[in-house]
């Protein structure tokens, strides 16, 4: 009968997902060798050959494909079964969650008291970087998740995007409220994200084509939130994202682009993205918040 099988359909699913023996069998807490003989029992029960076993990788084969997009929603159904009828287990251990550093200020005192209320004995560890490094960081294991910028999904790695996200110049709207006087401004210079190792990102570097060249760069800096900080006390023109700027609201005011085509041409995706085998309580209370 088929559904004494079911057990080696997950498996299967697992070095499509993983894309490797190895870490799909991590996950299933099994060796290699049985994860291995467990899958031709698969194939020599259906008569097709899913697997094209290659050094350090695998992948499918087009009936493999196939089966697998056949079996995907029977387990998914499985795993929802689980989840509603089996007692909610608490969440305990550490938590490793990456963040590009805007993004944790305005997430992290919401989803600290959330997880707080849920689940007392869960503890986040939290690390700032770039979005290059948090990718590989959750990539390579060191991380659980990360919220970062324009998230690419591959073999090892969800992404979900949950919001989009546009640039623009700001200044002290306490300060600069009446002004008309276009050289009254352009006049501080602006403040623009610092060049890192990896270059800026391609939406960024768009945008900066972009602004009026009345406006000059008096400051570079690595941080949006010390940015943010400084067009705030109205001593220079801040280049940031919509998000970021309007984090409390009326302390800055947009003095360009004024049209949304031009403000089109930075937009980028708020993402997050998480290891295959995170709970999955876990990602939907951070989308939840991040939404």
């Amino acid at each position: 009968m088929v559904y004494q099988h079911m057990y080696k359909m997950w498996l299967f699913s697992l070095v499509k997902d993983y894309g490797n023996f190895k870490e799909a069998a991590n996950h299933a807490s099994i060796t290699r060798s049985a994860l291995s003989q467990n899958l031709t029992i698969l194939e020599d029960y259906f008569g097709k050959a899913f697997l094209i076993r290659e050094r350090g990788s695998v992948s499918l084969t087009a009936d493999g494909q196939e089966f697998y997009n056949k079996i995907k929603p029977i387990l998914d159904q499985a795993n929802e079964l689980g989840q509603d009828f089996l007692p909610s287990e608490e969440l305990k251990g550490n938590f490793k969650l990456g963040s590009y550093e805007s993004l944790a200020v305005r997430f992290l005192p919401k989803l600290f008291n959330t997880f707080r209320t849920l689940y007392p004995n869960f503890k986040i560890d939290v690390v700032t970087s770039r979005t290059e490094s948090l990718m590989k960081q959750v990539k390579n294991g060191t991380l659980n998740m990360a919220m970062v910028i324009n998230g690419e999904e591959d073999n090892k790695v969800d992404v979900e995007h949950i919001s989009t996200d546009t640039l623009g110049l700001y200044v002290c709207a306490e300060k600069y409220c009446y002004t008309e006087n276009a050289e009254d401004l352009t006049a501080m210079g602006i403040a623009i994200l610092s060049t890192p190792d990896d270059g800026l990102p391609y939406y960024y570097k768009k945008f900066m084509q972009k602004v009026p060249e009345d406006y000059k760069v008096t400051l570079t800096c690595d941080s949006f939130e010390a940015i943010r900080s400084v067009a705030t006390s109205g001593t220079i023109i801040g280049l940031l994202p919509e998000k970021v700027a309007n984090h409390r609201a009326g302390e800055l005011k947009r003095i360009w682009p004024l049209d949304e085509e031009t403000s089109k041409v930075s937009e980028h995706k708020v993402s997050l993205v998480y290891r295959k085998n995170t709970d999955k309580r876990i990602v939907e209370i951070i989308k939840k918040v991040m939404s």
